[in-house]
């Protein structure tokens, strides 16, 4: 098999597939970036691209120290993908009246989710920014951003409740060398929490719009992202091809 022949993502759906399938049981350890490189014939940054492609749709978790493990999911957990070649411009496009607001920015210890997602322990620090955008009297936007702790050196402005361009993603990007190579999003139906519906005005669990954004350099996450959208509230994405006059 040549190198570079087998692509990150049809890695990921092997595994996938096996995990679903309980032949690889829950929690048991996945093979090493370098074992699944020597395996597939493929650079160990695809290995693990594969890896965090698992950790992100949530059939693999990190152990520290150790790699990675399974984490069974069933197949009627529906994922549908869209492949998109090119860079999604961050973030969207408000009315000049809308608001923009940062609730707060402080370091908080992680939960399970967020410290699988960052690669770190349970109850690891690490920085949250929580926001809105309000419309008038309504609020149309809630959002949680969570950085490595080990940014707020690097960016300070991670810790205030300041938001000026170019970006948070952009200034970590400045400040450490870090690009971003792979934007992940995923869409997904949900509903309201007590807090939501009381910040969208809306009755308790109220459908509404969830997505979640990993963005990462292939080693590590740089953002791990939620927005939150309420029912009546219109997310389009417009498609532009790179070869346009």
């Amino acid at each position: 098999m040549a190198p570079e022949s087998v692509g990150y993502q049809a890695i990921a759906d092997h595994y996938r597939r096996l995990i679903a399938d309980r032949k690889i049981a829950d929690g048991q350890k996945l093979p090493s970036v370098r074992q699944i490189a020597e395996q597939w014939h493929v650079a160990t940054k695809t290995a693990q691209r594969a890896l965090k492609t698992l950790q992100m749709e949530g059939y693999a978790s990190p152990v520290q120290g150790l790699g990675y493990q399974a984490s069974f999911r069933p197949h009627d957990f529906a994922t549908l993908r869209v492949q998109v070649s090119g860079t999604r411009q961050r973030g969207e496009t408000y009315a000049d009246t809308d608001e923009a607001v940062i609730l707060s920015a402080e370091l908080t210890r992680t939960r399970g989710h967020e410290a699988d997602i960052l690669g770190v322990e349970p109850g690891t620090p690490a920085i949250l920014r929580r926001g809105l955008v309000r419309r008038g009297d309504r609020v149309i936007r809630m959002s949680h951003s969570w950085f490595p702790a080990e940014l707020a050196d690097l960016v300070p402005e991670l810790l205030t409740t300041e938001s000026t361009p170019p970006g948070n993603v952009a200034r970590i990007e400045a400040a450490t060398g870090r690009q971003t190579e792979i934007t992940a999003d995923r869409f997904t139906v949900d509903l309201t929490t007590l807090e939501q519906s009381k910040l969208f005005g809306v009755p308790p669990r109220e459908p509404l719009l969830e997505r979640t954004t990993v963005r990462h350099d292939g080693l590590g996450v740089i953002e791990y992202g939620t927005t939150w959208w309420p029912r009546h509230v219109v997310l389009a994405v417009e498609y532009t091809a790179d070869n346009q006059d």
